[in-house]
């Protein structure tokens, strides 16, 4: 009589079957892995950074009175970005609110998140939910302000600040203001949306001397209480030096119109 052939019972060859198919899977899983998300939470102060860390598409800032000004150049958006980054990086955070007396506004959006809105005042920097500022950086935000006042203070924005109905020119002559008529009010504003702006005025003397002209530009502004000039000195060669009293930085800026030699 033949012995019977002993064999694995169905339970055995059953965990058999799945042993051997979890090694399979696990090794086939780590050959062929698909990749997946991963989830860091940071610390809170890096998530405050987090705001100036996005792709920026657009930059919009606004100067009392004169109106705003796009940005949109994607190589200067990224500088923008760098200075915020590193203001937010090195400021000290300090309460909301700001007693500068020029304050300008703006807002960044980026491409993968919500815009976010920033105020640059003459010692600090609100951007988003921070509000930084200290001794440390003060020289650093003068500078950001400058930077964004070239921006906002263009010819064609100060041309239409001054052909604007909500604006109030005069001429100022031996200290006594005088409103300017229409014509005349048409004329320095053709002359000054017109002009060229000049960055580089190291080589100007013609400012020791006094200008032919010297006009005074009332802006309106939502703030009643935080009213702003703008002062246009006009000379014989035809330049004019901008600036705003109001401006701690005494910030100026150069104009050539198109048709002086």
């Amino acid at each position: 009589m033949q012995e019977e052939k002993k064999g694995l019972s169905w339970m055995r060859l059953i965990f058999m079957q799945i042993v051997i198919g979890c090694v399979l899977i696990g090794i086939f899983a780590l050959v062929f892995r698909v990749g997946v998300d991963e989830v860091h939470v940071l610390p809170g102060h890096l998530r405050s950074n987090d705001m100036a860390e996005g792709i920026p598409v657009r930059m919009s800032v606004t100067y009392p009175g004169v109106g705003t000004t796009v940005i949109e150049d994607p190589k200067e958006l990224i500088a923008w970005k760098d200075t915020f980054a590193q203001l937010l990086h090195t400021g000290t955070q300090r309460k909301r609110g700001n007693a500068s007396r020029l304050l300008l506004a703006g807002s960044m959006a980026y491409l993968d998140q919500e815009d976010v809105q920033f105020q640059v005042g003459t010692n600090g920097l609100s951007f988003g939910s921070m509000s930084v500022g200290s001794l440390d950086i003060s020289a650093e935000i003068r500078k950001l302000q400058n930077m964004l006042i070239d921006k906002a203070l263009t010819a064609e924005r100060v041309g239409a600040a001054i052909s604007g109905t909500e604006s109030e020119v005069f001429r100022l002559e031996e200290g006594v203001l005088t409103p300017l008529d229409g014509p005349a009010r048409a004329a320095l504003a053709q002359q000054t949306s017109t002009a060229v702006r000049l960055i580089d005025f190291s080589q100007f003397t013609f400012t020791d001397k006094q200008p032919s002209a010297h006009y005074v530009v009332q802006l309106a502004d939502a703030n009643a209480s935080a009213k702003h000039w703008l002062h246009l000195d006009q000379y014989d060669n035809a330049y004019f030096v901008v600036f705003d009293l109001l401006d701690e930085t005494n910030h100026k800026a150069y104009f050539k119109q198109n048709d002086a030699s």
